[in-house]
């Protein structure tokens, strides 16, 4: 058994240089994973802003819906008063019709 030690080192040399290119391999990885991250990241600042625009018009669109339901439940408050207000309106023309109607009655059967 000859327990001689290489002199000049290189089995440390090819060793190290190994390690060094697994390094440098690892390293390239993670440079790639990185730059994939950092795709997802935009793309993903992106879709948080289209969905903040869509609750704002979603926000807005609510609110227009809230005031027309406040208008409608106004007019819906307002519709007995208006029926009453027809059906005066409707005694009055079929009042004046009918004193027309008996008006011309009385001319014509004279």
């Amino acid at each position: 058994m000859n327990d001689q030690k290489d002199p000049s080192g290189y089995k440390e040399m090819a060793t190290l240089s190994a390690r060094l290119e697994t390094l440098h391999s690892d390293v390239a990885d993670i440079k790639s994973a990185l730059k994939d991250l950092t795709t997802a990241i935009t793309k993903l600042a992106l879709i948080e802003e289209r969905v903040a625009i869509t609750a704002n018009a979603l926000e807005r669109a609510f609110k227009t819906i809230s005031k027309v339901e406040e208008r409608v439940s106004a007019l819906e408050l307002k519709a007995p008063l208006n029926d009453r207000s027809a059906a005066w309106l409707d005694r009055l023309v079929m009042t004046i019709v009918g004193a027309a109607l008996a008006l011309v009655w009385d001319q014509v059967s004279k």
